[in-house]
């Protein structure tokens, strides 16, 4: 793999050969994020300091566009080492915090004009989406939270950073279906019940109203977690979510298998994968939440967490 760093209003320069890597891409939440290591000579530090972007590329492919967050220099038994970290395009805007707004019928050029583009998020591809009306974003709120908030109101929709840099707006996942049936290093499938709701309750905190949504397959297994929470009149504040969003959110992450493969960029966020691995009891359909590929001393290799 291959590293570029950019200063901000200028070109790519090439890092010296990476030592090590690790690069994550997420399907949205938490954001992707790099870490790369390389050789350091005393003269390189006044330019990565300036370094604002990275980017990486494998086999002839872009595989990561981020944002340098650390550069860090050091000295020890393995010489001298320069480490940079960072994180994908999405830091641009959950580092920015606005000021209070409302809008009567917020539509999505609305939220991207005044949320995303002024961040530096210029390339982006959307799905139409419907306006949501009294459409609120209180003061401190990061520019993600605002176009997450109106994304899933409108339609449901995770916004994600791709490889590119793009940011994707659009249900469903990228359309590429993948099986895994051996080869593995090391497997790991985990049914994680803490923390997930039976029972939703949303609370009209002015007229005492309620609206509930409720697990029926977890109420059958015997779940007891009930969630509560309160609402102010009908307008719609970014943060918030409904009742099933709330109800499905506690769920997200319940059925989750972790696979290490040999080998880099094994697949993609929002990937379809059929897996079958009866040593486990495990078989079925899981989509990608996040690819991790690394690379060190002992060889490169990709781990996917999956839900199911």
């Amino acid at each position: 793999m291959t590293g570029y760093v950019a200063a901000m209003g200028g070109g790519m320069q090439a890092l010296p050969p990476l030592l090590q890597w690790q690069i994550e891409r997420t399907d949205g939440e938490p954001c992707g994020a790099f870490r790369v290591q390389f050789a350091f000579e005393p003269e390189m530090l006044a330019k990565l300091k300036l370094a604002a972007r990275f980017y990486a590329e494998h086999e002839g492919r872009r595989v990561m566009t981020g944002v340098v967050d650390d550069v860090t220099v050091m000295m020890g038994k393995n010489g001298l080492l320069a480490e940079l970290t960072g994180r994908s395009l999405a830091a641009l805007l959950l580092d920015t915090q606005v000021r209070a707004a409302e809008y009567q019928s917020a539509q999505l050029p609305d939220i991207l004009a005044q949320y995303v583009k002024p961040c530096g998020v210029t390339d982006i591809v959307a799905e139409a989406m419907p306006a949501v009306g009294s459409f609120v974003v209180e003061t401190g709120y990061s520019c993600y939270q605002v176009l997450a908030g109106f994304c899933r109101h409108s339609a449901d929709v995770l916004p994600r950073f791709d490889a590119n840099g793009a940011l994707i707006l659009k249900r469903g996942g990228t359309g590429v279906q993948r099986v895994i049936r051996g080869g593995v290093v090391r497997a790991q499938y985990c049914f994680d019940r803490y923390g997930a709701a039976v029972r939703q309750v949303l609370v009209n905190t002015r007229n005492g109203s309620q609206k509930v949504a409720q697990n029926e397959e977890f109420l059958a297994m015997g779940g007891s977690g009930v969630r509560v929470a309160g609402v102010t009149g009908q307008k719609i504040r970014a943060a918030w979510r409904t009742a099933e969003q709330r109800l499905s959110d506690s769920w997200r992450n319940a059925r989750m298998i972790s696979l290490t493969l040999p080998g880099s960029f094994l697949a993609e966020p929002t990937d379809t994968v059929l897996v079958e691995l009866p040593e486990l009891g495990v078989g079925g359909t899981f989509t990608v939440r996040s690819a991790v590929s690394s690379c060190d001393d002992s060889g490169a290799v990709c781990t996917l967490e999956l839900r199911e």
